[in-house]
């Protein structure tokens, strides 16, 4: 090893080493290039020369291939051209920069820094730089050391390329200069041959190891680092060796304090001409503050970002482009995430609608120019789907160039203070309502003071103008009558000094000139040492609750005489029952006196017993006192009197109760109808027995069997029924006379009276006809009963004068079950089964089964459908008319509703009652609807000057056709073919088509209001749906169905169902028909219950429609 001083590689060292004369300038400058690189901790470097003809790269680190288009890039131009230190933080947000080649090309150079290199006569030579792939800046330590490497690199390059084209060899005085820089380094520079022999080192790395450095020079650069990174070194070196690259590590080791300390290496290649590494260029930068830094702003880090998510605040933060970067964890709290949830998400997806677009659109353009908003107030969207309220305060962080970083936001939850606020808000609207509908006035007295202030219901109370009220006891004083100004000034005086609450009436002279009552209360309001501080109190107006307890007293003593000369007994008691007061009446009729039946229990005054069985009943009061309802019951009770005497006897009872609903006591109030009950048990009788027979009549056996037919649906018991008709009872009659007959006639229920059970009903319905209800009978057995009596008919024999008459009998029987909904049918029934008795030979029985029944009507629809297809063929349907008129007449001139007659062969008119049915069946209604359409639509485009008088045609089209489509193309062929005034027209559906089929119904409805028709619903509350569906048919009147109009004047039940349609119409804006107005009392009512129009036999009676339309005579 030399001995001699610490030189840089050139002829003088190992000859292994040895380049040629050309490659010690450019290993210099690789070597400079390397040294700024490593300076400024960037991986990319570059010195290029600068002539007036052109741009050379004079060396390179970190750019490979990229390198060889520098020399033709304006970055260098735009170095030249700047003074000083050009720095670009960040190309990509440069626009002048970003679209170069190095920018967007395979490079991605994203940061750059450079300076011009001067001559020593201040003429610019060329440009060094350094570059990186991310964005990043110097501090001003190292700018200051990049301008003084740049000031001795221009010097070497100034000397290695005179401005002559004569050439010299330079390569002494590059070295020296080189010498000169690195010499001047604080950072540990070394050469090292690709083996890892030393052969350069400054004093700064010789320092570090403690030894001259001359003593370091052929020793091993490994042996001078820590062992434990020796080996990952080397390996670094190898590879900067064999693929030319630029490396770097970072040591850790022990320094001569004790303490650790960090070392950055760099690693570069030097490589000849022919590209072969001939040495590694190394440097080494004291990092340890940096690593401690680092290692404190780490664990200040974690301090602040445990301290940001655990803080008991809404906290977050977002980047640039809104999407969150970090939130606290009462942020996760509130809304109900995880954080791995919410990190990365955009901070919108978080705001409802509303909110969202009130940022985009209002705050955030502000907030861009401004950095910070406040209290902005948002809605956001938890986890679970729920609304917080929030106001939101934020200030944003900017780069260099003014571009946004990051937010930091602070969120307040406000939704409990906007609901106590809204709470507050209502309770205070409440109280405002309260006091103003029931006209209460609020007052306050300092009594330190005597300020008084009032409320302006105050003001209304007692009559005064505000302007005149000048807020002093005086005011107050001023209003109240004399006679009362003592009795005021004593219940106030009162309540201050005991502390209770005040509560009292007393006169005001009103400003209207009249006396008025007024009640006022108050509590008083003391501080910590007990002295009175203020009233508060309200104040109402009691002159009609004043005048009603005047009147109320004059009407008690009114109503005292009253019940002493009235003809009914009155009894009262106590709450618990115990009587206080009777009426002479009473008195009279249960044997005991006023005074010795006051305190006495009710049941031993008042002794009452059913009348049918003598059992004693529950006293009537102790009924009302227990169940708290005005008792009226329907058993026939009696009144036993003190002496025994019965009384038939009518009562009723009620509580009598005070002003809070408390019951103070009951009256009761009865009456000795005795004698109207015996006639009313003798009428009863004669109204449901036959006079002749004394057997149930025909009105009797109707109501008995429909309790049977009831019971079988209710209980799925099993009845039956007998229809008995007496086979030869004319010819008795007519031979013998009525009188003869009627002696028959009682004999032969003697004779049926001995056959059935006492538990059934046997009846005369009428002439020679009987009826019997079986009940809980089977078919079989009732058969068995039937042929008893044909059995004894056949044998008995009625003997009048010495003349015999033989007396049978034909029986239809039939099973009384849940198959029958009315007793008519059941009646209807037995009648055919009876005449088909009397048709297979009489004095027998027939038996009806199920078959009966729908072959009859099978054959008579088929029949009617037939006579429909003809009818149909033959155009012999005929179109009639029954005006519609409002209640109020209003002159909008003639509705009507258009109806369809059959006209037989013979001429007659059948009503469409008896064709429809089985038009429905037969599917049959949507081609009678076609014809019915077709002929209105004829009538309205013939365009008849009578036709201007018409407001309305009203149209009734079936639930087949509103699901139809092709009846729908039909209609709309037809409007498209054959425009009339759609204005005038009203298509009527009925509410069952309606619900039933309610989507197709909703659609046809929405399609023909769109084309400027109207809609009617008809039959109204024969359905037995909800109002739901009326939300979804868009019609215009609603048709009520007549089984509600006929008795709306006698059922408060159809009344009361007629009031609420009405009131579901004016809802939802809808007019109303009643339909079946058939008499002026229907009428009235109607338009008390608000109807709009009405319909029936009392408007109108139906007619052809062309005559009352005025088309025809």
């Amino acid at each position: 090893m030399d001995t001699h001083a610490n030189q840089l590689p050139d002829q003088v060292h190992t000859p292994a080493m040895a380049v040629g004369p050309s490659a010690a300038p450019e290993a210099v400058f690789t070597a400079l290039a390397a040294l700024a690189a490593t300076l400024c901790q960037t991986p990319m470097a570059l010195i290029s020369l600068v002539t007036p003809l052109r741009q050379q790269l004079v060396a390179q680190v970190g750019l490979g291939e990229s390198g060889a288009a520098l020399p033709h890039l304006a970055w260098t131009i735009e170095t030249l051209n700047h003074v000083g230190l050009l720095r670009v933080s960040d190309v990509a947000h440069t626009p002048h920069w970003r679209d170069d080649l190095l920018a967007s090309g395979p490079a991605g150079i994203r940061f750059y820094a450079g300076i011009t290199l001067h001559r020593p006569d201040g003429q610019p030579v060329g440009t060094l730089c350094v570059m990186d792939t991310q964005p990043r800046e110097l501090d001003a330590a190292t700018q200051a050391q990049f301008s003084a490497l740049a000031h001795s690199v221009g010097l070497a390059l100034a000397h290695s390329h005179p401005p002559e084209s004569a050439s010299a060899d330079l390569a002494p005085s590059e070295l020296v200069s080189y010498r000169a820089i690195v010499e001047s380094q604080t950072d540990q520079i070394s050469l090292a041959t690709p083996e890892g022999c030393l052969t350069f080192v400054n004093r700064a790395f010789a320092a570090r190891t403690g030894r001259p450095a001359e003593a370091l020079l052929g020793t091993s650069l490994y042996e001078h680092l820590p062992e434990a990174d020796r080996e990952a070194v080397a390996s670094q070196v190898s590879a900067v060796c064999a693929h030319r690259l630029v490396l770097g590590s970072e040591v850790r080791h022990q320094g001569h304090d004790g303490h650790a300390h960090w070392t950055s290496w760099t690693h570069h290649p030097l490589c000849d001409e022919q590209g072969r590494v001939w040495a590694v260029h190394s440097v080494g930068r004291d990092v340890t503050e940096r690593k401690l830094t680092e290692r404190s702003l780490k664990e200040s880090q974690t301090r602040l970002r445990s301290l940001y998510e655990s803080t008991p605040a809404m906290l977050h933060s977002i980047d640039a482009q809104g999407r969150l970067l970090s939130v606290s964890d009462t942020w996760l709290a509130k809304m109900g995430y995880a954080r791995s949830e919410v990190i990365g998400r955009n901070s919108a997806e978080f705001l409802t609608p509303d909110s969202h677009a009130y940022a985009r659109n209002v705050v955030l353009p502000k907030y861009l120019h401004e950095g910070r908003c406040d209290l902005i107030e948002y809605q956001m969207v938890r986890k679970d789907g729920t609304l917080i309220d929030v106001l939101l305060s934020a200030t944003m962080e900017r780069d260099e160039q003014g571009h946004p970083l990051r937010s930091l936001a602070v969120l307040e939850d406000v939704t409990e203070k906007h609901a106590v606020e809204a709470a507050l808000q209502d309770n205070q609207e409440r109280l405002a309502l309260a006091t103003q509908v029931n006209g209460i006035g609020i007052w306050e007295l300092d009594l330190l003071t005597q300020k008084l202030n009032w409320n302006e219901m105050m003001f209304q109370i007692f009559g005064v103008c505000p302007e005149t009220f000048e807020g002093h006891i005086e005011d107050l004083r001023r209003c109240v009558h004399p006679d009362d100004v003592a009795l005021c000034e004593r219940e106030m005086k009162q309540a201050v000094t005991t502390g209770r609450p005040m509560n009292f009436d007393f006169r005001i002279a009103h400003g209207d000139g009249r006396i008025h009552d007024v009640n006022a209360s108050a509590t008083v309001f003391y501080d910590d040492a007990g002295r009175p501080l203020r009233m508060l109190g309200t104040s109402y107006d009691v002159t009609d609750r004043k005048r009603m307890e005047r009147e109320l007293a004059e009407k008690h003593e009114l109503l005292r005489v009253t019940l002493h000369s009235i003809g009914d007994a009155v009894i009262t008691t106590d709450a618990r029952g115990r009587v206080q007061w009777l009426n002479p009446v009473a008195e009279r009729m249960t044997g005991w006196g006023n005074a010795e039946a006051c305190g006495e229990p009710l049941s031993e005054v008042f002794r009452i017993v059913d009348e049918a069985t003598g059992q004693p009943e529950m006293c009537p009061v102790s009924r009302c006192l227990c169940d708290d309802l005005i008792d009226d019951p329907a058993k026939l009770t009696q009144l036993i009197s003190r002496n025994g005497t019965p009384y038939g006897i009518e009562d009723s009872v009620a509580p009598i109760r005070d002003a809070q609903g408390q019951v103070l006591g009951v009256v009761l109030v009865f009456r000795d109808v005795t004698e109207q009950r015996r006639m009313g048990h003798e009428m009863s009788f004669r109204a449901t027995h036959d006079e002749l027979t004394g057997l149930a009549n025909r009105s009797e056996f109707e109501s008995r069997l429909q309790r049977a037919l009831s019971d079988s649906l209710q209980r799925d018991s099993e009845h039956a029924l007998m229809y008995i008709d007496l086979d030869q009872f004319k010819l008795v009659n007519d031979a013998c006379g009525h009188a003869v007959g009627d002696l028959l006639l009682r004999q032969v229920t003697e004779m049926l009276l001995s056959c059935v059970r006492s538990r059934d009903t046997l009846a005369r319905l009428g002439g020679d006809e009987f009826g019997v209800i079986l009940e809980h009978c089977s078919v079989a057995q009732a058969e068995r009963v039937a042929q008893k009596i044909c059995d004894q008919m056949e044998e008995f024999r009625f003997i009048h004068e010495g003349r015999r008459f033989r007396i049978g009998t034909s029986i239809g029987l039939v099973p009384v079950d849940k198959r029958w909904s009315h007793h008519d049918a059941v009646m209807q029934a037995a009648d055919t089964s009876c005449y088909a008795a009397k048709e297979a030979g009489r004095n027998r029985v027939h038996v009806w089964f199920d078959t009966d029944q729908s072959m009859h009507t099978r054959k008579g629809e088929m029949q009617w459908a037939t006579r429909l297809e003809q009818a149909l063929d033959e155009d012999r349907f005929v179109l009639y008319g029954q005006r519609i008129v409002p209640i109020q007449p209003n002159g909008e001139g003639l509705r009507c509703e258009v109806l369809i007659r059959l006209q037989d062969h013979d001429g007659s008119i059948i009503p469409p009652g008896a064709f429809l049915p089985a038009a429905e069946r037969f599917q049959l209604a949507s081609r009678i609807d076609r014809w019915v359409v077709r002929h209105v639509f004829d009538l309205l485009a013939s365009r008849h000057p009578a036709l201007d008088a018409v407001h309305t045609l009203a149209v009734n089209l079936s639930g087949q056709s509103i699901s139809d489509p092709a009846f729908q193309r039909y209609l709309l062929d037809l409007i498209e073919n054959q425009p009339v005034d759609l204005s005038k027209l009203c298509f009527e559906i009925t509410e069952t088509a309606a619900i039933t089929k309610l989507a197709e119904t909703g659609t046809f409805v929405q399609d023909m209001r769109r084309l400027g028709m109207r809609l009617a619903l008809d039959d109204f509350g024969a359905g037995s749906s909800s109002f739901g569906y009326l939300k979804a048919l868009q019609v215009d009147y609603l048709k009520i169905d007549g089984q509600f109009i006929k008795d709306v004047v006698n059922d408060p039940l159809d009344r009361a169902a007629v009031r609420c349609f009405c009131d579901v119409a004016r809802v939802m804006g809808l007019k109303t028909v009643g339909e079946f107005v058939e008499d002026d009392p229907i009428l009235q009512e109607l338009l008390g219950l608000g109807v709009d129009f009405a319909q029936g036999y009392l408007i109108h009676r139906p007619e052809p429609l062309g005559r009352l339309l005025g088309l025809t005579e």
